[in-house]
Parts: structure tokens; C-alpha cells; sequence
């Protein structure tokens, strides 16, 4: 018997291969970016920023056009656009009333109460 006929391990008897081979870990799926947590983390950081948009800048003009809007808006459903926390939101509801001191605006969804600062409005439908 010539050494380089028993090389394959599929030519070979059973018997004859060592028994202590380890198995491995068997199939594994690639997940991409789930190879490194931090990675991951980050990248749906990354995507949550690129969501944000910067605070609303009003002129003068625009601020009285928007509080006449709302004044005549008081009681009826409108649908508001304004600024929360770096996302722009879109709300169909009702406009209950307008606290002038706090420059906050009330408005009803239903049975919630949501207050929006005035200054963080961008228009009123």
C-alpha cells in the first residue's frame, strides 16, 4: 500500500479515522452588522439621526400669521404640523385653547391632551 492511496478521508474505513475530531459549530447563517453588537448599535444611531430635523425658525410675519390661524382655529379639528424633540410631527386634532403666557398651545386627540409650544409650530391645515 503506496501512503498517498489512504490520503482521503472519504476513501477511508471509519474505523480507521480519529474519533476525537471536533464537530464545530455546525451551520451557522450570516446575519450582517449582528457580528458585532456595537457595530449594529451605531448604525441604527446613525439612522435615527439622519431622521432628525433642526428646530422651526420663524420671522416675525410668520409668528402673527400663525396665531391668527390659531385664533380662528379655537374649537375646530385642524391638522397641525410641529416640532418634537428633533422630529417633525403631523397631528390631526382639535384645538382646545391657547395659553398666551406659556406660549403653549392645547390641543385634544381623542381623550389626550397634548400641549405644543407655539414656537415649535410649522403650520396649521
Amino acid at each position: 500500500m503506496r501512503v498517498n492511496e489512504k490520503l482521503d478521508y472519504r476513501e477511508m474505513d471509519p474505523s480507521e479515522l480519529d474519533s476525537n475530531i471536533p464537530r464545530g459549530r455546525g451551520m451557522i447563517k450570516w446575519q450582517p452588522f449582528a457580528t458585532m453588537p456595537e457595530q449594529y448599535e451605531r448604525v441604527a444611531e446613525m439612522i435615527e439621526e439622519n431622521a432628525k430635523v433642526p428646530a422651526p425658525t420663524h420671522d416675525n410675519e410668520t409668528l402673527v400669521r400663525l396665531e391668527e390661524e390659531l385664533r380662528r382655529s379655537v374649537g375646530e379639528t385642524v391638522v397641525l404640523r410641529y416640532w418634537n424633540d428633533g422630529y417633525e410631527v403631523q397631528l390631526e386634532c382639535r384645538i382646545e385653547y391657547i395659553a398666551d403666557r406659556a406660549g403653549m398651545v392645547v390641543v385634544s386627540k381623542g381623550r389626550e391632551v397634548i400641549q405644543v409650544e407655539f414656537k415649535n409650530i410649522y403650520e396649521i391645515v
